[in-house]
């Protein structure tokens, strides 16, 4: 093991600095703007026929979730597709966490040139340990609410009412304790789904296990270390919340340093700079009241020769490309923190070292093999010649 682990509360520290990576941040960013494309295309293609200019003029290029007010006053079609964008969106978030997770543990291993293409293919290659787990989860707390469900569906029988006088309620009474144990075990459940939220990618990405694995080691996590998941938890939050302030902060006051000789030099009687900042955040979905205080942002509907129209689509695209490159720390914060309170909560549980498993099996593979019995004879029988 290359880096030194502490195993406990400590190593949650070192998320900040390993999130902050090229790979892993260039990962979460091809994530996002993948599924931010599916998103705004699908949203798009459904409004063709019923009022996408209106929904360009209120919104522009800005992601609108399908279950806010304003998705309420939109077609049914076009909320379906924007819940199947959100889908979407949601699987390649997954896939590209757990990318990112492998990274992390590989870094951690010693292998600091594992590389994005190998991550994803581990990633694509272990889909069904990501997602099926997450639909067993489901399907287990729906099994568990079918069984008392089930039996308070018998008073809706037509004629058990009056002949039984509520035949439905005896039973449940009888079956109370059976049925408190099954919902102390779907609290749990809940529990496994949403820690298996952030934790899923990361066992997946340090074990490489398949789907009965996966729900094995996160229910022994939770059950054997609550405390220690929701305290590490917490600390990773911190860690994340003051990274992702940080990171925005700079991120800001760069881009005014970066853009000041422009604006300080630019003509100032025309305002083209002006506008094309105003219309480029127009075009993202800001608000067109706080554009208006734009200095300079005025002629905002006024006509300007075809360079600047090019300079305006450059200028959002890049907008929403440094707005990705953003919210990509966090999430990159998040996917190392978690694969590494994964790993600090296996040793706490099991004494194993997940981080020594992927030498001994280098070990294992550059040991040289044994010659065989024919190999020792035609060697010998070279010897002899000779």
């Amino acid at each position: 093991m290359a880096t030194k682990f502490y195993f406990d509360f400590r190593d949650i520290f070192r998320a900040g600095r390993l999130g902050f990576k090229g790979k892993k941040m260039m990962m979460h960013f091809l994530g996002l703007m993948l599924g931010y494309v599916i998103y705004e295309a699908l949203t798009y293609l459904s409004l063709i026929s019923s009022g996408a200019g209106d929904f360009w003029a209120k919104h522009g290029l800005r992601p609108v979730c399908f279950l806010g007010e304003t998705a309420s006053t939109l077609p049914t079609a076009t909320i379906i597709m924007m819940a199947v964008g959100a889908f979407v969106w949601v699987i390649i978030y997954y896939l590209f966490s757990t990318a990112v997770s492998k990274i992390t543990v590989e870094e951690l291993r010693g292998d600091d040139f594992y590389s994005m293409k190998q991550a994803l293919k581990f990633a694509g290659k272990h889909w069904k340990s990501i997602f099926i787990t997450m639909i067993a989860l489901i399907g287990i707390f729906i099994f568990c609410l079918f069984f008392p469900s089930l039996v308070g569906l018998l008073d809706l029988i037509p004629g058990v009412e009056q002949a039984a006088e509520h035949f439905g309620t005896p039973v449940t009474t009888f079956f109370a304790i059976p049925v408190y144990f099954m919902g102390l075990f779907m609290v749990l459940v809940i529990a496994a789904l949403l820690f298996g939220l952030f934790l899923i990618p990361a066992i997946v990405a340090v074990t490489g296990e398949d789907v009965f694995e996966t729900i094995y080691q996160l229910f022994s996590t939770i059950w054997n270390q609550p405390w220690r998941l929701i305290i590490y938890g917490k600390l990773l939050f911190f860690v994340k919340a003051l990274g992702a302030m940080i990171f925005a902060a700079v991120s800001v006051i760069g881009m005014i340093i970066a853009f000041l000789p422009s604006t300080l030099l630019a003509n100032q009687e025309s305002h083209y700079f002006a506008n094309v900042i105003a219309r480029s955040l127009r075009i993202i979905g800001m608000d067109a009241d706080m554009i208006g205080s734009i200095p300079g942002a005025s002629q905002l509907g006024a006509s300007m020769p075809w360079t600047l129209d090019v300079a305006t689509f450059f200028l959002f695209a890049s907008l929403i490309m440094i707005a990705a490159i953003i919210v990509s720390y966090p999430l990159s914060i998040v996917s190392c923190g978690y694969t590494i309170i994964y790993v600090a909560l296996r040793k706490k549980t099991t004494d194993e070292n997940m981080l020594e498993v992927e030498e001994e099996e280098e070990m294992e593979m550059s040991a040289p093999e044994e010659p065989t019995e024919p190999e020792k004879e035609s060697s010998e029988e070279k010897s002899e010649e000779e």
